[in-house]
C-alpha cells in the first residue's frame, strides 16, 4: 500500500474546544465540542485529517501500517488535567512515565465547556476506542480527578470488559469540593468562563460522587504552616484546594508536599512518588 498523502497543518493541539476520543502512539483523534466534527493530530499537533471519526481513524490505520507506528506498552496511563488547563501542563510527568515504560498520554478535554458527566463521556469513548491496551492507570490533577471518579463509577461501561484498571492517582483534587468554587461561581463573569464544571466543584455536589472502587492514592499541596497560601480557605492549602479536601478516605496511600496548585503535579517529588505508586501502591521509597 502506498504512503497516505497527508498535509500537516499546524494547530494549537486543542485547548478548550476539542476533546481527545482516541489516542495511539502519540497520535490523537479529537472531536470539536460544538461542531462535533473530528480531526487527526500527529504527535507534534499537526492536523493530518479532518471530517468524520471514521475518516480520521482510517487515515491513522494507514499511517500505522505504512510507517510501523506502534505503542511501547499495553499499559496505558491517561493523564487528566484540571479546569482551564490542557495536556501541555503535564510535560515532566509524561516524560517520566514514558521513560518508565508506560504508554502515557496526557489528553485534552474542554474543561470549561461541558459538565463532569460529559467529560466522563469523552474519556469513556476514548477507552471504548482504545487499541492495543490491556491495562489502564489514571494520573489526574485537580478537577481531572473528579472526572476520573465519575468515569470509574460507571462499572458497566463496555471498555471495562477488556481493560483492567491498575490504579488512580489524584493530585490536588478537590475531593470534598473546592471552597473557591463557591466564591467564584457567585461572580457572573467567572461563572460564564468556568462553565458547568466549575459549579459542580461546590462541596455539596462533590459529596454526591461515589468513592473510587479501584485502588487509589491522593496527593495534596500545602504551604506547611497550617494556614496555607489563601486566606479564603480554611486550614493549609495549595492556594486553590485545601489539604483536607484533597485527602480522601479509602486511599491506599497519601502524600502531602510543599507546592502550589498550578505546579504540584510536576513537582519532582510528586513525579517520583507517582511512578512508585503505580508500581507498588505506595508513594514512599522503602529503600
Amino acid at each position: 500500500m502506498s504512503t497516505p498523502f497527508v498535509v500537516g497543518m499546524p494547530t494549537l493541539g486543542g485547548k478548550q474546544l476539542w476533546g481527545d476520543v482516541l489516542v495511539h502512539a502519540g497520535y490523537r483523534i479529537q472531536r470539536h465540542v460544538w461542531t462535533r466534527h473530528h480531526r487527526l493530530l500527529s504527535p507534534a499537533d499537526l492536523r493530518l485529517a479532518w471530517g468524520s471519526f471514521e475518516t480520521c481513524r482510517d487515515t491513522l490505520d494507514r499511517l500505522c501500517e505504512t510507517h510501523g507506528v506502534a505503542v511501547q506498552s499495553r499499559h496505558l496511563v491517561l493523564l487528566l488535567h484540571g479546569i482551564f488547563r490542557s495536556k501541555d501542563a503535564w510535560g515532566p510527568m509524561v516524560r517520566a512515565l514514558r521513560s518508565d515504560g508506560y504508554e502515557a498520554h496526557a489528553i485534552n478535554y474542554p474543561s470549561t465547556r461541558q459538565s463532569l458527566e460529559q467529560h466522563a463521556d469523552q474519556v469513556q469513548a476514548l477507552l471504548d476506542n482504545a487499541r492495543d491496551v490491556d491495562t489502564v492507570s489514571f494520573v489526574t490533577h485537580s478537577m481531572g480527578g473528579i472526572v476520573a471518579r465519575v468515569l470509574l463509577a460507571r462499572t458497566d461501561a463496555a471498555w471495562r470488559e477488556r481493560i483492567a484498571v491498575n490504579r488512580l492517582v489524584m493530585i490536588a483534587t478537590p475531593n470534598k469540593g473546592a471552597e473557591m468554587a463557591l466564591r467564584v461561581d457567585e461572580v457572573g463573569p467567572f461563572r460564564m468562563i468556568g462553565g458547568p464544571s466549575l459549579a459542580q466543584m461546590r462541596p455539596e455536589v462533590a459529596h454526591e460522587i461515589p468513592l473510587p472502587t479501584v485502588p487509589f492514592g491522593v496527593v495534596a499541596g500545602m504551604r506547611g504552616d497550617g494556614k496555607g497560601y489563601n486566606p479564603l480557605i480554611a486550614g493549609d492549602d495549595d492556594m486553590t484546594v485545601s489539604v483536607s479536601s484533597a485527602l480522601l478516605e479509602g486511599a491506599e496511600d497519601r502524600l502531602v508536599v510543599n507546592a502550589v496548585h498550578t505546579f504540584v503535579m510536576i513537582h519532582p517529588e510528586v513525579v517520583r512518588a507517582t511512578l512508585r505508586y503505580l508500581r507498588t501502591g505506595c508513594f514512599a521509597d522503602d529503600t
